[in-house]
């Protein structure tokens, strides 16, 4: 099959260091050609990837830092989305199947295509352009999905899915660490959605050490001034800030426990799966796919809050971290996310005949 990938303006394809969704697509694409398949990606000229690429914008466009740009941002996001949409017309005669990433597939319903829904679903517009309300997708309720988890799903069952494809990628690029260091981690975003000043509180409670990795930007300038600001001086946290990949696989391998305090419906955690990689368990707040990534008291720990977590927190660092790695492995990675794919396109392709 020759499939059309279309990623968003946002970030590179492998990301150079935040992305989750650019990740995903880097490594459907890797195991798309080990299958015999030709993917070409619509996204960034400054992608990586060993497939034809067709640019959209010649460089990756980050998310402005300051609040003010947000509207010119929105309004270079959408001139990006129409010239995206001519170049994908005239791909239209050369390929089987559309598989978009973020981008709107209102005018190919048409063509055999499917959207993967990386975000969650939301009841009005947030600021960020890519982020869309309920409203939009009954108005296209017609086009084909791919849920990322059945929690997801079950958050807008009515669409017309063409299956549930869990993320995965390359295990073996991870190293299995059986004998961690002295410290818990927290690698994602700093804003509300994420709660990572939880995590430095059952931390600073418990006397352990805490290492932070992530991004913050215009939509979270404030939370984390109010929040994870004031421990930035406390013996116990490290602000890592935004690290490249090698780094922030280093963090999460080498952790007693990665913490993961979700305030939101979560559709997956990719740094829970990249942390059951390494072996290292993860203590999740129990909502969105958080059941799905994690199989309680065997890689990890479910709990209700952090006020539950501060009781089981060391019961996490006695999990078996082989048996966390070997399971982790064989459930989420990119061969068996590229199967589910590849069977997901033949589905709209034979539907769309």
């Amino acid at each position: 099959m020759k499939i059309a990938i279309v990623a968003s303006p946002f970030a590179s394809v492998p990301p150079i260091k935040y992305g989750g969704s650019e990740r995903v697509i880097y490594y459907l694409i890797k195991g798309l050609i080990e299958k015999g398949h030709e993917p070409i990606l619509l996204g960034t000229g400054d992608s990586d990837v060993d497939c034809d690429l067709i640019p959209i914008v010649r460089r990756a466009i980050f998310f402005p830092s300051d609040l003010k740009n947000i509207a010119l941002f929105n309004r270079r996001v959408r001139l990006i989305e129409k010239r995206t949409e001519r170049k994908l017309k005239m791909l239209l005669p050369e390929i089987d199947v559309i598989h978009s990433h973020k981008f709107d597939l209102k005018g190919f319903g048409s063509f055999p295509s499917l959207t993967t829904l990386h975000d969650p679903f939301v009841l009005d517009r947030p600021k960020y352009i890519n982020n869309f309300p309920l409203t939009y997708y009954k108005e296209r309720k017609k086009l084909n999905y791919v849920a990322i988890s059945h929690s997801q799903q079950a958050s807008y069952p009515d669409l017309n899915y063409a299956g549930v494809v869990y993320n995965g990628e390359d295990p073996s690029e991870f190293p299995i660490v059986l004998k961690p260091n002295n410290y818990v981690c927290f690698v994602g975003r700093f804003d509300r959605e994420k709660n990572p000043h939880l995590a430095i509180q059952l931390a600073v409670s418990q006397g352990i050490h805490i290492k932070l990795v992530g991004k913050s930007d215009y939509g979270s300038r404030s939370y984390f001034n109010e929040e994870i600001k004031p421990y930035l001086d406390h013996p116990l946290v490290e602000f890592l800030g935004e690290l490249d990949r090698s780094e922030t696989i280093k963090v999460l391998s080498k952790a007693k426990c990665n913490l993961h305090p979700t305030g939101y419906r979560e559709p997956f955690g990719l740094t829970v799966m990249e942390a059951g990689y390494c072996g290292t368990p993860t203590l999740a707040i129990a909502k969105g796919s958080m059941s799905e990534l994690i199989e309680d008291n065997k890689t990890g720990i479910l709990v209700e809050d952090f006020v539950q977590g501060y009781h089981v927190l060391k019961k996490c660092f006695s999990l078996d971290r082989e048996y966390i790695a070997t399971k982790t492995r064989k459930r989420f990675n990119y061969h068996k996310m590229t199967q589910d794919y590849i069977h997901a396109y033949r589905r709209v392709i034979k539907t769309s005949k």
